[in-house]
C-alpha cells in the first residue's frame, strides 16, 4: 500500500524549521496529502508543575499559536496541504491527536530537540501508537527520501514486532531487502522457535522480499544503540520497530527499546504498536 495520507505534529515552538521542511520533502516524494498538526497547550497550573509554563499569559499562548498557524500556512499556500491546530488541556490533546491519526497512513515528527515540549512530544507519541492504530515515523535532520527498498526490522517475535513489520512493508517496494535484527535471540517454542529469526525470514521470502537474520549480541551498547548501529552498518535507510512491547511504567523504571529511541536517531525510526 502506498503512503497517501501523512500527518505532520509540531508545537508552537520554532525550533522545528528544518522538520518542516523535511516534512514537505518527504510528502512531495511519496506524492502524499500532508496535514500538519499543531499542539498547543493551554496553560494550567497542573501543566506548569508538570512541565513548567509555556507562556506566563494566556495573551502570549493566543500570540504563539497564531503566530504559528501564519508561518505554516505561509509555507504551504502554493500545495494542497491542510494545517489543523489542537489547543486544549494536555489529556485532552492526548486523545485528540490519536483521532486525527486514524485518518492517515504514517504519523510523523521530528527529533525531540526540535520540539519545545519533548514531554508534550513523547506523551502524545505513545498516544498515537496506544490509541490511533497507526505506526509513528521520525525523522532524522535534513532527512533525505528515498523508497523503502532496504529496512532493517528490529525482531524480537512479538505481537509489536509484528505490526511494525506489517507497516513497513506496506510502504516498502516490491522485492526490497529486508535486514531481520534479532538482538540476543534464544531458541523459544513461544516466540523464536528452533533458530530466532529464520521462520519470519522465510515468511518475507514467500513475499518476494530478500531477508537477511542478522544476530546481535552487543553487551557494550544499550539494546536500542545495537539495533541502530546495525542498520546504519547494513545501509538500511528505515529501522522498522516494534514499541512498547514492555509496560511503559517499566520502561520508565528500567530502560528499553522504545524509551532510548523515542527522542530520534540519525536514521528514520519507524514505531508500531
Amino acid at each position: 500500500m502506498a503512503i497517501k495520507d501523512l500527518l505532520a505534529v509540531v508545537d508552537t515552538g520554532d525550533k522545528d524549521e528544518q522538520f518542516i521542511k523535511d516534512a514537505l520533502r518527504f510528502a512531495e516524494f511519496h506524492e502524499a496529502r500532508l496535514t500538519f498538526l499543531i499542539l498547543s497547550v493551554v496553560p494550567t497550573q497542573d501543566y506548569a508543575v508538570s512541565f513548567g509554563a509555556p507562556y506566563v499569559l494566556l495573551q502570549d499562548f493566543i500570540e504563539a499559536v497564531e503566530d504559528k498557524t501564519k508561518r505554516l500556512a505561509e509555507r504551504t499556500r502554493l500545495s494542497n496541504i491542510e494545517v489543523r491546530t489542537i489547543s486544549d488541556q494536555p489529556e485532552r490533546i492526548l486523545t485528540k491527536s490519536a483521532v486525527e491519526a486514524r485518518y492517515v497512513d504514517m504519523v510523523l515528527f521530528g527529533p525531540a530537540d526540535t520540539y519545545d515540549y519533548p514531554p508534550v512530544r513523547r506523551q502524545v507519541i505513545e498516544s498515537i501508537l496506544f490509541a490511533s492504530g497507526r505506526p509513528v515515523l521520525v525523522l532524522p535532520q535534513s532527512y533525505v527520501p528515498r523508497p523503502f527498498d532496504h529496512i532493517a526490522l528490529g525482531w524480537n517475535a512479538t505481537r509489536e514486532a509484528t505490526h511494525a513489520l506489517r507497516d513497513v512493508t506496506a510502504a516498502a517496494v516490491p522485492g526490497a531487502r529486508i535486514e531481520v535484527l534479532v538482538l540476543s535471540g534464544r531458541p523459544s517454542t513461544k516466540g523464536h522457535g528452533s533458530e530466532p529469526g529464520a521462520d519470519i525470514a522465510h515468511h518475507l521470502a514467500r513475499h518476494g522480499y530478500a531477508a537477511n537474520v542478522v544476530a546481535l549480541d552487543a553487551p557494550e551498547q544499550s539494546d536500542g544503540e545495537a539495533l541502530v548501529h546495525a542498520a546504519r552498518k547494513s545501509g538500511a535507510g528505515i529501522l522498522a520497530l516494534g514499541a512498547y512491547g514492555h509496560s511503559r511504567l517499566r520502561e520508565m523504571i528500567l530502560g528499553g527499546v522504545t524509551r532510548d529511541l523515542l527522542a530520534g536517531a540519525p536514521i528514520p525510526l519507524l514505531f508500531s504498536h
